[in-house]
């Protein structure tokens, strides 16, 4: 959330969500979806398609040569595709990819870059609550462990393949 919020697309803005069906990405399509905003959704396989279209997202491809160039207020980046000619002239682009290191400077564009990382946010917070309270915001979880049951859902974990989050309850 922190990250749209700085990318500041409002309703009706056109939005690029690369990765749209990861853990971040696929709460960011959703909250700028709930929010009235023009999503479109890079996914890396045909598998994922469903979900962003299912969650709202407009365009959905798992080939970057689909997208427009310059047809995007803004390109929210969740894993380091670097899609930057996807980004109106004028734009914001942020990631939040560290891994894929700093993002190219598009100055001579008019485009705003940021490599974004979490901070502490209560009301940000409360405002998620409110999105899950009224189910524009669903939550992805692939399985719910018990404290006594660490290691089972450590080793669940490490077999992949999860359609969501393993969580663990206190």
């Amino acid at each position: 959330m922190q990250t749209l919020d700085w990318l500041a697309v409002s309703a009706g803005g056109r939005l690029l969500v690369a990765c749209a069906a990861g853990a971040v990405g696929g709460l960011a399509l959703q909250i700028a979806r709930a929010r009235g905003v023009e999503v479109d959704a890079l996914v890396s396989r045909d598998a994922q398609v469903a979900f962003a279209h299912g969650h709202g997202a407009g365009l959905v491809t798992t080939d970057s040569r689909d997208l427009q160039e310059r047809s995007y207020d803004a390109v929210f980046d969740t894993f380091g595709a670097l899609v930057t000619e996807a980004v109106a002239d004028g734009g914001r682009y942020a990631s939040i990819a560290t891994q894929a290191g700093p993002v190219p400077d598009l100055s001579s564009r008019g485009v705003r870059t940021t490599v974004n990382q979490v901070r502490e946010d209560g009301a940000g917070l409360n405002e998620l609550t409110k999105l899950v309270d009224r189910g524009s915001l669903h939550l992805r979880v692939h399985s719910t462990f018990g404290l006594h049951e660490i290691q089972a859902a450590h080793e669940r974990f490490l077999q992949g393949s999860l359609a969501g989050k393993i969580t663990v309850t206190f």
